[in-house]
């Protein structure tokens, strides 16, 4: 039997966009249908009817319009943290399903709107042995704290298990996105992530990807970028790029980073 732990907070729809939307549409359906009526009561011309009638249609179109714009931006999934991991509520079909911090394996970090600017305001995660994406986007109530919580378990749980890996001679496997230069685009299609994905495989001596390039560990004595910075670039001793990847392209970035930086303090032997 999982243990869930306490819970600590619901993540549902955000009621203050909805609120807004919901207001918006009833004063329009309203409005529209006051003009009717008022112009009707006291019988105007033929013309001026027609032309407050096609106003009040109008308006009572985009009412409607408005209710099925709330509708339409619901999150398919809300979410409720616990201690221990996360419950996955699914608003089709009701279904709930507990995932465990330690079992989140991917994680892809990435903006979706055209004002956010470079804030990440999106993610999504699947489990081990699991082919579902779960998405958190910023309909759904303080998706950034629920954000920053997934990836720093994922840190506390995965960082140390992967460090003993690596010690043991292992290597750890990240995926990155090909051309996953728009971010609204993967949200939408997220389904097809699996069909864009190219392998990095990181162990204790090389870092290697698919296209054959392989890195020593032991050259890279400087890592820059992150969540702040669109491109992770991995650097020798004289500030060369030897490896570069987009952020929002690589899963599990923050693992990726903390990792490089422990063997960069710990492992890699200090050249005089």
């Amino acid at each position: 039997m999982i243990n869930e732990g306490r819970l600590l907070s619901q993540h549902g729809f955000a009621k203050a966009n909805s609120w807004i939307t919901l207001v918006l549409s009833v004063l329009l359906l309203v409005g529209g249908a006051v003009q009717i009526a008022f112009f009707l009561a006291f019988g105007h011309t033929a013309d001026g009817l027609h032309s407050v009638a096609v106003s009040a249609l109008l308006s009572i179109a985009l009412g409607l319009v408005l209710i099925l714009l709330r509708r339409f931006i619901r999150p398919d999934q809300v979410y409720r943290l616990h201690e221990n991991g996360i419950l996955v509520i699914s608003q089709l079909d009701k279904k709930n399903r507990f995932i465990p911090f330690d079992r989140i394996t991917d994680i892809y970090r990435f903006r979706t709107g055209k004002y956010t600017r470079r804030i990440l305001n999106t993610m999504i995660f699947r489990e081990e042995n699991s082919k579902t994406w779960h998405r958190i986007t910023p309909n759904i109530a303080n998706s950034e704290r629920l954000i920053d919580v997934i990836k720093n378990e994922q840190l506390m749980f995965r960082g140390p298990s992967a460090l003993n890996t690596l010690a043991q001679g292992g290597d750890i496997l990240f995926t990155c996105m090909v051309n996953s230069h728009c971010g609204l685009k993967r949200f939408i299609g997220s389904n097809l992530l699996t069909t864009n994905e190219k392998r990095i495989r990181l162990s204790a001596l090389m870092l290697t990807t698919d296209e054959g390039k392989t890195i020593p560990v032991e050259d890279i004595q400087f890592i820059s970028g992150g969540s702040n910075s669109p491109l992770i670039r991995l650097l020798d001793k004289h500030g060369r790029i030897l490896f570069s990847v987009a952020y929002i392209s690589l899963s599990s970035a923050d693992l990726f980073i903390a990792l490089i930086e422990h063997m960069i303090q710990n492992r890699i032997p200090v050249r005089n």
